[in-house]
C-alpha cells in the first residue's frame, strides 16, 4: 500500500449509519482534514444517535464538525444536516445552488417527496430541518474546497438529479460520487439508481464522462462504501443502465398500466441479479431498493423525450 494511501485509509472513515437496522446500506464518509473535520453524506435525521454515537467512538463530537459536504440533498444523504447545523451553528454545508434553495427552505422537497415515496416519509427518514441561509457555500463545479490539509474538487455531475454533485481529491485520486454512480456492494453488480424526478439518461453519461477524466482509483458510493476496479464499474452501470433504460421505453409502447409496468420492470431486474449475485446478496438488494422506483424515474424520463401517454392519475 502506498504512503498517499495509507494515510488516505486513517483520515477516512466510512460510517456504517445502520439506517433502520440495516447493514451496508447508507454511508457518511468522515474526512480529517488535520485541523479539520467534515463530514460527506451525513444521512437522514433518523440516524443521528447512531452517526453521533459513531463519531463518538473515535472521540469526535457534532461541535468538532466544520463542514459538511452534500454531493445531493435526498433524504437518505442530506436530512440530518439541519439537525447537525442546529447542534453546531458554526458547521459550513457545501451543496450545489440548485439544492441550497430547498436547504434553506425544505418544504416543496418534503412534498415532492411525498408524493412520490408516500406521505410516510418523514416518518421512515426522520424530519428534514432547514439549513439557515448563513451556513450554507453554494457550489457551481469547478470550486476547490479545503478541508484543513485536504483539497477537494467539486464536480456538477448531474442526471441523479440535477443538483448532483461529486467531489474529487488529487492526492488520494477517490472521487466521492454519491449517487450519481450507482450501488454497489462487491465485484460483480452495479445498480444503477434512477428514481424521479430528475433521472436524465445524457446527464448520466456525461456526468461519468467527467468522473472518468479525473482517472480515479476508487469511487466512494453513499451505498455502499469505497470500490476498487473503477473502470469495471463504470462499464457495468453504463451497460446495465442502457439496457434497463430500453426495457422501460419499450415497456410504454405496450399495452397496459404503469403498476404493470413497474412490476415487469421489477421481475426483470430480480431476475438479473439472481444470476449473477449470491442468495444473500440478491436479497440485500431487494430489501433496501425500490426497483419499481426506478421504473418510475425512467419512465418518467422517456415520456419527458417522446410523446408517450402521461402517468396515470393515482400513479407516481
Amino acid at each position: 500500500m502506498s504512503a498517499i494511501a495509507s494515510g488516505f485509509l486513517k483520515s477516512t472513515a466510512i460510517l456504517d449509519l445502520e439506517h433502520r437496522g440495516r447493514d451496508r446500506y447508507i454511508a457518511c464518509c468522515l474526512l480529517d482534514g488535520e485541523g479539520e473535520i467534515a463530514l460527506l453524506d451525513p444521512g437522514p435525521s433518523s440516524t443521528i444517535n447512531t452517526l453521533q454515537r459513531k463519531l463518538q467512538d473515535r472521540g469526535i463530537t457534532v461541535s468538532d464538525i466544520g463542514s459538511i459536504l452534500l454531493t445531493h440533498i435526498h433524504f437518505d444523504h442530506a436530512g440530518a444536516t439541519g439537525a447537525l447545523v442546529k447542534l453546531n451553528p458554526n458547521i459550513r454545508v457545501y451543496a450545489h445552488s440548485k439544492g441550497a434553495t430547498h436547504l434553506r427552505d425544505p418544504k416543496r422537497l418534503v412534498e415532492s417527496a411525498s408524493r412520490v415515496f408516500g406521505t410516510s416519509i418523514e416518518e421512515f427518514w426522520g424530519p428534514f430541518d432547514p439549513v439557515p441561509a448563513q451556513n450554507l457555500h453554494t457550489l457551481y463545479g469547478g470550486e476547490l474546497i479545503a478541508i484543513g490539509s485536504r483539497e477537494f474538487e467539486v464536480l456538477y455531475t448531474p442526471g441523479h438529479a440535477v443538483h448532483h454533485v461529486s467531489f474529487f481529491e488529487t492526492s488520494s485520486k477517490v472521487a466521492f460520487v454519491g449517487d450519481a454512480a450507482g450501488v454497489r456492494i462487491n465485484d460483480s453488480f452495479v445498480y444503477p439508481a434512477t428514481p424521479p424526478p430528475d433521472v436524465d439518461l445524457g446527464s448520466i453519461d456525461n456526468s461519468l464522462e467527467l468522473i472518468q477524466a479525473r482517472t480515479p482509483e476508487r469511487l466512494f458510493l453513499t451505498h455502499f462504501g469505497l470500490m476498487a476496479r473503477v473502470e469495471w464499474h463504470i462499464a457495468d452501470f453504463r451497460d446495465r443502465l442502457l439496457r434497463w433504460s430500453e426495457f422501460v421505453r419499450l415497456s410504454l409502447e405496450q399495452q397496459g398500466d404503469d403498476s404493470q409496468r413497474a412490476r415487469e420492470f421489477s421481475e426483470m431486474a430480480k431476475a438479473e441479479l439472481s444470476s449473477v449475485l449470491t442468495k444473500a446478496e440478491a436479497a440485500w438488494f431487494e430489501n433496501l431498493i425500490s426497483f419499481q422506483q426506478s421504473w418510475y424515474g425512467l419512465a418518467r424520463y422517456w415520456r419527458r423525450r417522446n410523446d408517450y401517454p402521461d402517468t396515470p392519475s393515482g400513479s407516481l
